[in-house]
């Protein structure tokens, strides 16, 4: 079997990827934050390992970045809209990149992560009611399915969003429980096994998709 140039490098990456989650779980089971047996250590680190290289050959494939750095990939996600996209405006049907369309809801996304900072900062001074939580996360919903989504039907209609606001959703939650020292075991077991579903979902998705393009 015939392994394209993209997957080759990110499969080398991933080496290096895993081994990074790997010393991180650890070091969080060591300060006591976690507490997970040898086994589970190992299902997790490469739980996040096929997410990492996942979103990766995903990302590249789409953007046609043949060039394997790392640093060149998050330049690119983060780098300013080129002028086509500065001059002109997307049709109705077509799709615009995720990096866009958080590039365009900016201020919202540093409203959410500056919201973020003041509930976990209150929490551990004043130890607040969870139904603060509960709001937050309600705001924190709509203020990531517009920055990720967008109000375009061409990127609503997008799968791997789906993949990114979960990603980003569950970093919220788990800074929280790591914050404010609540045991994050069960949640992490939790987060681990509906990522895999969603995983297995987008990539159903996009393959009915290719396969429905090449039968047209």
């Amino acid at each position: 079997m015939k392994i394209d140039y993209i997957v080759k490098g990110e499969l080398w990456r991933s080496i290096a990827v895993y081994f990074l989650f790997l010393f991180l779980i650890i070091t969080l089971d060591h300060k006591g934050y976690i507490s997970i047996d040898g086994l589970t250590t190992i299902i997790l680190a490469f739980f996040f390992t096929v997410i990492v290289f996942s979103l990766l050959v995903w990302y590249r494939r789409k953007e046609q970045l043949l060039n394997p750095s790392i640093f060149l990939i998050i330049n690119h996600i983060f780098e300013s809209e080129s002028y086509i996209e500065k001059t002109t405006e997307p049709h109705e049907n077509e799709k615009i990149s995720i990096s866009s369309s958080i590039q365009k809801n900016m201020l919202l996304l540093i409203v959410t992560m500056l919201l973020y900072i003041v509930y976990l900062y209150a929490s551990l001074t004043y130890h607040i009611d969870q139904i603060f939580w509960t709001l937050f996360l309600l705001f924190m919903g709509i203020a990531l399915s517009k920055v990720i989504y967008g109000e375009r039907k061409a990127d609503q209609k997008d799968p791997m969003r789906l993949l990114f606001f979960y990603v980003i959703a569950c970093a919220f939650i788990f800074v929280r429980y790591l914050v404010l020292d609540y045991p994050i075991l069960p949640i992490l077991k939790g987060s681990m096994i509906l990522g895999l579903l969603l995983v297995l979902l987008v990539f159903g998705i996009k393959l009915s998709h290719r396969k429905q393009n090449s039968d047209n």
